[in-house]
């Protein structure tokens, strides 16, 4: 008896020894994974997948989930969207519930319910569904290409099986079959495979798959057994993977066809008459009037023209500072009745209760309300007499781009996300380093388009390496941008007044930039020709021609300010941007200076920044699942 039990306790220990322990067996896994796939003469795909999981309350709570590709890149690297219809969801052989949650490229069916948790033990799931688009059509013969595990499961996959039934009526002899097995890209072939005498192929892996691999399995037929679409197929087909790009191109010509109408309609600028040079700007108009009419709108510089307007009629003075500090101060030696309607109201905002500002940012509000008010009295005096802005017929183009942009993120968000996002940032860089340009603040400017350049490299650099549609998207979205920008100023027309008063000013223009010297120094004595040089200087600094205007007055601004003893300089002026060394460039450095304070003090402090194998993975089906 005794030896009886000694053998028995030799036994057990021995099994305990050699029985496995390991956490293998205690895991969640897919115990076997069925696929028998039915293909319609039609090319439509029924696929039934029986998956059988062990689950012990992990990651298999609820049920499990399947992913389904139904976006991908055919073996010519174009976008090929396919239909997934769910046709029924069982589990160990009754229906289950499940809802469907849309993926970037495809779709996620949960199956369970999220209230019902699952007691530990062994499910068989069943999914029936159908997806079309599947087959590929070759010249001589016709294929499924079939992902039919997918390589994204949780899980490890002890078994995995396919059974492909083709069209009756195909020989069996004629049918072609290979498989691969293994992670994404690899070429492994652990199956055995079947041709069956019914047009059948089944194939069966002999190894398990662990998490990250699948199988993959590519079926061969002639040609002629399964309908291949035609060309107005192909066509919808064509339309139907592009529909984004579609949309966009759609989107920009009905863009361009409006704005090209719109244009047509209000934005073509008479006729205009013959420019000959004028001696005198044309009556009443003020510097900063005569640069609002001819670019049909306001800026900083009509605003700096004003303020020299006002110093050279003696309302003001302008002092600036070696620090770079500018004050405009009170000058009673002329009086209101010299300036214009705008001017006065600028005098007004700036110095109606004080004898002095200084133009820094910490006096933005008031320096910003004069800006407006002068823009205000401008548009008041100027605006739809001499021309219109068109700014309502910018709307319905805007709504266009709009509702495009929108449709490109509703067909295809990933990319438009991908795209449109640098865009935006790219844009933001670039116009804030625009702003800091007029600014002054030259250095963080060209650090600000550095970025900008990088960032718009980089993304072409990362779209052209991926291959991806991102590199039609940027062309679409820039022009969008860019068309309605340009409109925005194509659109502006002259009034028949506007264009015939805009000639005159064209023509006083053209003699501020091509007066003659010589006649100049002949005509006139040189207290003249200095009164005659700032008389017009305002004009010439708001129409871009002061660098030319004072190079007239050279051999003038030259020997007056040398004159030992009476030195020539503006009263009006006192700062850097005068030197009697080299007067001629006085307006040039007056302006530019002038309109960066300017820019610079309206803007409030903190306002603006300062900075043809195959492998396991091809084909149609693929994706993955886990547990809820």
């Amino acid at each position: 008896m005794a030896r009886r039990w000694c053998w028995l306790l030799l036994v057990a220990a021995f099994a305990a020894v050699t029985t496995p322990i390991s956490g293998a067996t205690a895991d969640e896994r897919i115990l076997s994974f069925d696929s028998d796939i039915q293909i319609g003469s039609s090319g439509v795909l029924t696929v039934k997948e029986t998956i059988t999981v062990s689950a012990k309350g992990q990651k298999l709570k609820r049920g499990i989930y399947r992913d389904f590709p139904t976006q991908y890149r055919d073996h010519k690297n174009r976008n090929r969207n396919v239909s997934f219809n769910l046709v029924s969801v069982t589990r160990n052989g009754e229906p289950e519930p499940s809802h469907i949650k849309d993926l970037n490229n495809g779709v996620r069916i949960y199956i369970g319910q999220k209230n019902k948790l699952l007691a530990k033990g062994v499910y068989i799931y069943t999914l029936t569904y159908q997806t079309d688009r599947q087959l590929g059509f070759f010249d001589d013969h016709d294929e499924l290409y079939w992902n039919a595990t997918g390589h994204d499961w949780a899980f490890d996959i002890d078994s995995a099986s396919v059974t492909v039934h083709l069209p009756e009526t195909v020989p069996a002899h004629r049918i072609q079959v290979t498989a691969y097995t293994g992670p994404p890209d690899a070429t492994d072939r652990d199956y055995r495979s079947q041709i069956m005498g019914d047009a059948s192929v089944r194939l069966t892996t002999t190894a398990s798959l662990p998490v990250g691999s699948g199988l993959t399995v590519v079926i061969g037929w002639p040609k002629g057994y399964v309908s291949e679409p035609d060309a107005s197929a192909r066509l919808g087909y064509l339309l139907q993977d592009n529909l984004a790009l579609v949309i966009g191109f759609l989107g920009s010509a009905l863009v361009l066809l409006y704005f090209l109408l719109a244009w047509y309609r209000v934005g073509r600028d008479p006729l205009g008459g013959a420019v000959i040079p004028r001696f005198e700007p044309p009556k009443g108009l003020s510097p900063a009037a005569a640069r609002y009419i001819l670019k049909m709108g306001f800026d900083n510089h009509a605003f700096s023209a004003a303020l020299i307007s006002m110093a050279v009629k003696k309302r003001i003075r302008i002092n600036q500072q070696t620090d770079h500090s500018t004050t405009i101060e009170r000058d009673d030696a002329g009086d209101n009745s010299s300036l214009s309607f705008g001017e006065k109201a600028l005098y007004a905002a700036l110095l109606g209760h004080s004898r002095s500002l200084e133009l820094d940012n910490a006096n933005h509000k008031q320096i910003a309300a004069a800006r407006d008010k002068l823009k205000s009295r401008l548009v008041d005096e100027y605006h739809a007499n001499y021309f219109f802005g068109n700014l309502k017929w910018l709307v319905p183009g805007l709504l266009i781009s709009i509702l495009t942009i929108t449709g490109l993120a509703i067909a295809d968000l990933q990319q438009i996300m991908m795209v449109g996002i640098p865009i935006l940032i790219t844009s933001v860089f670039s116009f804030s380093a625009i702003r800091i340009w007029r600014q002054g603040k030259r250095l963080f400017a060209i650090i600000f388009l550095g970025i900008a350049g990088v960032m718009t490299l980089g993304e072409i650099s990362f779209m052209s390496i991926t291959f991806d549609r991102g590199l039609v998207f940027m062309p679409i979205l820039v022009f969008l941008l860019g068309i309605n920008c340009l409109f925005y100023f194509l659109l502006k027309a002259p009034t028949r007044l506007g264009r015939k008063v805009m000639d005159e000013i064209e023509g006083f223009k053209k003699y501020l930039s091509t007066a003659e010297t010589n006649r100049l120094n002949t005509l006139a004595s040189a207290e003249e020709n200095l009164a005659l040089f700032e008389r017009f200087l305002p004009y010439a600094l708001a129409l871009d021609v002061d660098q030319e205007w004072s190079e007239h007055f050279s051999a003038t601004l030259e020997h007056a300010a040398r004159d030992p003893d009476n030195g020539y300089r503006p009263g009006w002026y006192h700062g850097r941007a005068w030197d009697a060394r080299r007067p001629v460039g006085f307006a040039d450095r007056l302006g530019k200076a002038l309109s960066t304070t300017v820019a610079a003090a309206a803007t409030a402090p903190g306002s603006s920044s300062g900075f043809s194998g195959g492998s396991s993975g091809g084909g149609g089906g693929g994706g993955g699942g886990g547990g809820w």
